[in-house]
């Protein structure tokens, strides 16, 4: 089976035209109307490819913008990350300085301590630091040495007087108390 053989544009001068039939006029009139039915497609697939490429064109000019901003935002990005990685760096040198500043040098310790006057300091505050803790500690056994009970009284008493001398004088009823134990009983 083989295709009809693609229609042409037909050209008929005057001369042509007034010798032809009504049946040849008829023929060559559907011949070309054949031919302009095929430009029409052919102009409407144009038309189409046209209207396709027209429409894939301003994808692309969308899609140039889109990579435009984004690559926009990527630089914008890479600049914030890397100011706030300059701000770190800065932070950890400062945090580093710091430690340093903080824990001073076997050097300056031994230059501090070699300076006469600051370790004759140091050795005073040492001595007066030694003594005042000895007299807490002696003030504090004191206090609860001294804590004054009932049962205790006896101890605030000189020792010339003696267990017997206490059981003659004082059989009936205890004696009283010197007016100073009295304010500490109560």
């Amino acid at each position: 089976m083989s295709e009809a053989p693609e229609p042409k544009r037909l050209c008929l001068g005057k001369s042509e035209l007034n010798e032809m039939t009504k049946d040849e006029i008829v023929s060559r009139w559907i011949e070309q109307e054949r031919y302009l039915d095929l430009l029409e497609a052919k102009a409407n697939e144009r038309i189409k490819d046209s209207s396709e490429l027209v429409s894939l064109r301003e994808s692309e000019e969308k899609l140039k913008q889109q990579q435009a901003e984004a690559t926009r935002r990527e630089n914008v990005l890479v600049m914030r990350l890397t100011t706030k990685e300059q701000e770190m760096q800065e932070y950890a040198n400062q945090i580093q300085e710091l430690k340093q500043a903080q824990v001073p040098g076997t050097s300056q310790l031994r230059s501090t301590l070699l300076d006469p006057a600051i370790n004759l300091m140091f050795e005073r505050m040492k001595k007066g630091l030694d003594s005042t803790k000895a007299k807490l500690e002696e003030t504090q056994n004191d206090l609860s040495a001294w804590k004054f009970t009932p049962d205790r009284w006896r101890l605030f008493l000189p020792q010339v007087y003696s267990a017997p001398f206490f059981q003659t004088c004082f059989v009936l009823a205890p004696p009283p108390l010197p007016p100073q134990h009295e304010q500490i009983e109560r």
